[in-house]
């Protein structure tokens, strides 16, 4: 919750203001504070209280906001960072940022230094088979805390759940923990199972039930105050349904463990519960002045019961009153859509794939699912089903409309627009999802929201209405360079502002994700962290000011996937899943921010055998390290060491990184490659991610970098020349001696560089063709040779169809005519002989190959030709 001076609203939050100085919180007047997910109990995701970021001190040109430091932890951050100001711990006042892992650890971080001034271990983490119950597929190796604490300022307690194992219990549990904000390893109160509701005959499944949604705290008119949980569930009937818990906060120092509990899908007349789970794409609750309990339910049954009402695909109004007993009970609903009159193939739309906004003003609720498109609820009448309740006519947020194939309105054509699973392609953008994850955030009347594969969208409200087309839209489009079906989640928001002005809207933005792994659940995205001028909106394009890879060093990382930024005194917090918490503030200016990009490729000649690996590490002069972004992402077998790999340096290994075996550490990993003249019977790199490399005219055991590197953070030998050092080692997998033994390569002696050094030494920009000093080498490969031609093309990557420059789609070289493929996004390009050259050229758009009905098909990277999706395989 941000803390401001005006007057304080009806109900709870004047009592927070009021407490702020108590319960280990210091007394700071201008001091903000972020108690909860997305600033506030609305859910806005604007701190509209931020004095110090501004436009113009964020903006790339003026070259002072950077990366300062990284809040180091023990697993991996699928919450948000909390915030609070002037907090007494370790032995004085600090600005202190609150963080949970998926290790089941919270730690307190120093704000403004990133030191560590607590931390408090809660069990271990659920792992093996009790996750992929829950998880078949995921990044996690252990899920512990998945969703954001709230801390209670008047008390000075943070809530936080985790799942893990216990001594006694067979299998995971979950549990509520209060701790002492300022000294973690102290409890407000004895920790409490959460287990053993029913409802109807559906129980409660703590092996598969998931805590996402964000907590909540809500106070009542007259003062009681509870803590609410929300869990997700399954996808239908007779799966785990959704469950809300609120925990009486006065009874809990008492033992008492007072809950009060509401099943979104019991069982009833009309048949089985189950489904209608709660995540929200881990947003938190929204809690309206009078304690009411707004969320979002997803794929499950619809059939209303008193008492025992089936509400999937609902936003849903819960009411808490305390007591002994209390309750939790539904007071109202909208459900835009029910999963069993949509087509076999889109039941998957999942409102409860986005959070829920509850206007401050005018009594409105935002949600939006799956569909991409918003819903403006009146909170005082839901309407249940009846649309003409709805405060505004529904509005497309996330995408252009256009009605396809025949149908003529937007909700004949809720089918068309839409996809289900990863692999059942609507036809939106090529083929792309428009799905909302995450929350929209609300300021000053305008709504600003970004779907898969979309730019950030902002609607105006005027007159308490908000219009069907956006004011204005981003410049920039998630999952940039991610074919059919795209890439997910699209772009997490938040706003800072002082109060009306300096107005800058953050996002967390998916980049790059894999061919094979478009969701985001077998690897993580790498992420960029943007700034838009939120007043250029006013123009129709929504300006971005400043992004984290215009610099070479702001590199996030693998931001958290469902993560918006914190904004708090002057810094950005992000979460990520490289184990750390990156900081981003105003201060020293970069010596390099103008970034020089080039394609650079190094072919290193090593004969390995078979169970070996080969990776390289280098810099520039002195060791510094140099910014490269990988090109080639096809060899399962090597993006496994890929993922996190942002430099050439000489560490073992960057935050995020997996590393191989052996005990030499990491490094980036290399290709195998060999000549077309060689290559019988091999593949080809354009489709497989080794095999037979288009460049690669030197024949067999050509190990392949295919990079984009930052050729300013090189040697500059002030002859036209960018220099790099590389060095190649090679690990295995087998426990018998082999040849080459495996480890470093010997030093090189390698004439013609412009500084004497034991390693390679490349040029940034070209292709780079050396041998390793290995032993056992042939006699007639000489490990101090090199050569440098210019690559046969330069352009960057990622590659995408939409507005693809012509060097991309007709100026490409290859080998094999007729032969060779690849896919440029949706389209599916071949070799040929045009004009006395090989290019590839474009044999097939597949976004324009209709399967039947809604459906288009998606480019296949492993065949370079067009494939129909399904359920059935992954069409990759």
């Amino acid at each position: 919750m941000t803390h401001q001076q005006p007057a304080p609203r009806a109900g709870w939050s004047a009592t927070w203001i009021f407490m702020a100085g108590l319960a280990g919180l210091g007394s700071a007047q201008a001091a903000v504070n972020v108690f909860e997910r997305s600033y506030d109990p609305y859910r806005t995701g604007a701190n509209t209280a931020e004095t110090t970021l501004t436009p113009a001190n964020v903006k790339a040109d003026a070259n002072q906001f950077h990366k300062r430091f990284a809040l180091k932890v023990d697993g991996k951050i699928e919450g948000s960072p909390l915030y609070a100001s002037q907090v007494n711990i370790g032995g004085g006042l600090h600005n202190v940022v609150y963080v949970a892992t998926m290790h089941n650890t919270v730690y307190a971080f120093d704000a403004d230094s990133g030191a560590q001034l607590s931390a408090r271990w809660l069990g271990t983490p659920v792992t093996g088979n009790d996750l992929h119950t829950l998880k078949p597929f995921t990044i996690h190796g252990e899920w512990g805390i998945a969703s954001t604490p709230v801390i209670d300022p008047a008390t000075g307690t943070l809530y936080v759940v985790r799942w893990g194992y216990e001594n006694g219990t067979s299998g995971p549990t979950y549990r509520l923990f209060g701790l002492d904000i300022g000294n973690l390893a102290n409890e407000k109160f004895p920790s409490v199972r959460i287990d053993g509701y029913n409802k109807n005959g559906v129980g409660f499944d703590r092996y598969r039930q998931m805590q996402r949604a964000g907590l909540a705290l809500i106070q009542k008119p007259g003062g009681a105050k509870a803590v609410v949980v929300a869990f997700g569930g399954g996808e239908g009937q007779n799966t785990a349904a959704g469950w809300v818990v609120a925990f009486d906060t006065a009874k809990l120092p008492q033992g008492k463990a007072s809950h009060d509990v509401w099943c979104s899908s019991p069982n009833n007349g009309s048949g089985s519960g189950g489904g209608a789970g709660v995540w929200m794409a881990n947003a938190a609750p929204a809690i309206d002045d009078n304690g009411d309990i707004y969320v979002a339910t997803g794929n499950g049954p619809y059939n209303p019961a008193f008492g025992a009402d089936q509400l999937g695909e609902s936003a849903v109004r819960l009411v808490w009153n305390p007591g002994d007993p209390g309750s939790l009970a539904v007071a109202d609903w909208f459900t835009p859509f029910l999963d069993r009159d949509r087509d076999a193939a889109h039941k998957d739309q999942d409102l409860s794939a986005g959070g829920v906004v509850a206007l401050p003003e005018g009594g409105g609720l935002i949600a939006g699912g799956k569909d991409g498109v918003y819903y403006h609820i009146h909170r005082g009448g839901m309407g249940q089903r009846d649309y003409s309740k709805l405060i505004d006519p529904p509005f497309v947020a996330t995408f252009d409309y256009q009605p396809w194939n025949g149908h003529g309105s937007l909700f004949d054509d809720l089918n068309q627009v839409t996809s289900t699973d990863p692999f059942t392609i609507g036809h939106v953008d090529g083929g792309r999802t428009p799905h909302i994850h995450g929350t929209g955030v609300y300021h000053n009347n305008l709504l600003f929201v970004q779907g898969e594969n979309n730019q950030v969208r902002v609607f105006a409200k005027n007159g308490g209405h908000f219009g069907g087309s956006p004011l204005a839209k981003g410049t920039e489009t998630a999952s940039w360079g991610t074919g059919s079906p795209g890439g997910m989640p699209g772009g997490i928001l938040s706003l800072s502002a002082n109060g009306t002005q300096n107005a800058i809207l953050w996002v967390n933005q998916a980049a790059g994700n894999l061919p094979s792994d478009p969701a985001a659940n077998i690897a993580p995205t790498p992420n960029i962290l943007r700034a838009y001028d939120v007043s250029s909106a006013a123009g129709g394009t929504l300006q971005m000011i400043w992004d984290s890879e215009m610099e070479p060093n702001d590199h996030v990382g693998a931001a958290t996937k469902f993560a918006p930024p914190l904004v708090a005194n002057g810094k950005v917090y992000m979460a990520t899943y490289d184990n750390q918490v990156v900081a981003y503030g105003l201060g020293t200016a970069s010596p390099t921010p103008k970034r020089d990009i080039r394609r650079t490729v190094v072919f290193i000649y090593a004969q390995t055998q078979s169970g070996q690996d080969m990776f390289v590490r280098g810099g520039s002069q002195g060791g510094s390290p140099i910014r490269i972004t990988h090109r080639n992402w096809l060899n399962a077998r090597t993006n496994v060491y890929r993922w996190g790999d942002a430099y050439l340096d000489w560490n073992g290994g960057e935050p995020g990184q997996a590393q191989p075996g052996g005990g030499l550490g990491g490094g980036s990993p290399v290709d195998w490659t060999t000549s077309a003249a060689q290559g019988q019977n091999q593949p080809y790199v354009w489709m497989a991610g080794y095999g037979i490399a288009d460049e690669n005219n030197f024949g067999m055991h050509y190990w392949m970098l295919d990079a984009d590197m930052d050729c300013e953070q090189a040697f500059d030998d002030g002859k036209g020349h960018k220099w790099f050092e590389l060095k190649g080692f090679i690990v295995t997998t087998l426990n018998n001696a082999v040849s080459p033994t495996p480890g470093w390569e010997g030093d090189i002696h390698q004439a013609g560089t412009p500084y004497p050094s034991i390693n390679h030494m490349g040029q940034c920009g070209m292709v780079n063709v050396f041998v390793a000093n290995f032993p056992g080498r042939p006699a007639n490969m000489d490990p101090n040779s090199a050569q440098f031609f210019a690559p046969g093309y330069t352009y960057l990557a990622p590659l995408d169809d939409r507005k693809a420059a012509a060097d991309v789609l007709e100026k490409t070289p290859c080998v094999a005519p007729g032969v060779e493929k690849r896919c440029v996004g949706n389209l599916a390009q071949t070799c040929q002989n045009v004009e006395g050259g090989k290019y590839f050229r474009t044999a097939q758009n597949c976004n324009t190959s209709s399967v039947g009905g809604n459906f288009v098909q998606m480019c296949q990277r492993s065949t370079g030709q067009c494939c129909t999706p399904g359920t059935g395989g992954i069409c990759q």
